[in-house]
């Protein structure tokens, strides 16, 4: 590929990725609000009535990291339907795939699109949630790095992004979401740390918490916590980090080569 043959393929990159973030940009704020209305619900619980049945009064300053960790998983079901929706409607991806641009480019622009939507609506839950958390119980997150936060709220977005893409490439209808999202999303976040660190689980069996490291939303939780409520008790932070840059590789990497078996991409 020579220079001017580069040069076109990352501006036409650069341009199907803005044109992602405009059309978003119509629903930012009604998607943000979502997020926002969902971690007060899930807080308010949790400081207020579940203590009164045993449950620690500090546990929503434990659980509101994996909670803005969590919303770009969610996002894959969305992001999943919109896009199997083109496939079996208006199939505007074969536009993009005669583009001047390397066809695997066009699906590395839906991930990246995908984990940009996820992260913006992400960015604020953490603040929120500590102002709600603040205001109720008087917790502070004062051992949070704001760096670090911040930096592993864009790489496990990015992780979502291209998780996602693998996922929907194994989806021929609409309606096989459901099947996918009971089998395999809500486990592997359901026992990958959500509501228990790694530790505990340890703890309680070291043989399934090994293999538990299997399961990429162990490191995103881990992670976030590391970053958020500081490194003691949980998963180094830099492995969970690097660990989800190598899940995002290999999932990008087969769910791109299933769309370009499955597209009959040249």
């Amino acid at each position: 590929m020579n220079t001017e043959t580069l040069r076109c393929a990352l501006h036409t990159f650069g341009v199907l990725l803005y044109r992602e973030v405009m059309i978003f940009k119509a629903r930012y704020w009604t998607i943000t609000i979502n997020s926002l209305f969902w971690v007060s619900a899930v807080l308010v619980p949790l400081m207020f009535f579940l203590p009164q049945m045993g449950l620690r009064d500090d546990f929503s300053k434990f659980l509101l990291p994996a909670t803005a960790a969590s919303w770009g998983f969610f996002d894959i079901i969305a992001n999943s339907v919109t896009f199997i929706g083109d496939l079996t409607g208006d199939r505007f991806v074969d536009y993009e795939l005669i583009l001047p641009i390397p066809q695997w480019a066009i699906f590395v622009k839906i991930a990246c699109a995908n984990a940009y939507r996820s992260f913006s609506t992400s960015f604020f839950m953490l603040p929120v949630g500590a102002i709600v958390i603040y205001a109720g119980k008087g917790f502070t997150f004062d051992q949070i790095n704001i760096f670090k936060t911040v930096l592993f709220l864009i790489v496990v977005n990015i992780f979502y992004g291209f998780f996602g893409l693998f996922a929907s490439s194994f989806m021929y209808e609409v309606s096989e979401v459901r099947t996918i999202w009971m089998r395999v999303l809500l486990p592997l976040w359901w026992i990958g740390g959500f509501n228990h660190s790694w530790m505990v689980m340890y703890s309680y069996s070291p043989t399934f918490a090994y293999i538990s490291l299997l399961d990429p939303l162990v490191y995103a939780m881990e992670g976030i916590r590391a970053a958020t409520l500081g490194q003691e008790g949980f998963i180094s932070y830099w492995y969970c980090l690097f660990a989800l840059i190598g899940y995002s590789i290999v999932f990008g990497y087969f769910g791109t080569k299933q769309f370009q078996k499955r597209l009959d991409c040249l």
